[in-house]
């Protein structure tokens, strides 16, 4: 297991970016990326994105949206579901941003396109936006810190499942050109 934490994602996908261009490790030994980002929010005040028709997304107690999970890899795909339901995490996953053609784009947007673009399967674990993103007050004491554990908890259970696996996930999706242009 390799933990990366990326800098820069908001100025470019910079530390992401890097990292996949020049690993530490052989690009082809990484089986699969888990990307978690904005974990802390998603209640069900919190307006948490828009689906590709315009239909505003709200959070709740066991909210989660998910991007990229079956896009490169239904295995992986499959492997999060099922470590969601056999490990009782009980998250209800939301994948409107993930579909295609949609107009935010967020599959492209965050650190693990960078892998993605590789050929890595991907999931990005978000509990969305919230009115205060991006803003001042976007406070810690906004925070759901049990939740966050919750989602925290979920994806390490869902890497120890991938690195116990007797395979890695099979790439089944289509394949992308690591110098092309992202497209949702």
């Amino acid at each position: 297991t390799l933990f990366v934490w990326h800098a820069g994602e908001e100025k470019g996908l910079w530390g992401s970016a890097h990292f996949t261009e020049y690993p530490t490790v052989a690009r082809d030994s990484i089986v699969a990326q888990l990307n978690m980002d904005m974990v802390g929010r998603g209640s069900a005040t919190d307006q948490t994105g828009m689906s590709a028709d315009g239909k505003e997304l709200r959070g709740g107690p066991d909210y989660l949206q998910l991007v990229g999970s079956r896009r490169l890899s239904s295995e992986l795909g499959d492997a999060v579901e099922r470590v969601n339901k056999d490990r009782k995490h009980n998250f209800v996953f939301d994948y409107a941003m993930d579909a295609n053609g949609h107009p935010m784009n967020i599959y492209c947007r965050s650190d693990h396109y960078e892998y993605a673009k590789w050929n890595i399967p991907v999931t990005f674990f978000t509990t969305g936006g919230h009115s205060a993103y991006h803003q001042l007050t976007d406070e810690p004491q906004y925070i759901d810190y049990p939740h966050m554990q919750r989602v925290s908890r979920l994806v390490a259970d869902i890497a120890l499942a991938i690195g116990n696996g007797a395979s890695r996930p099979k790439v089944d999706g289509a394949k992308m050109d690591p110098r092309g242009q992202c497209k949702q």
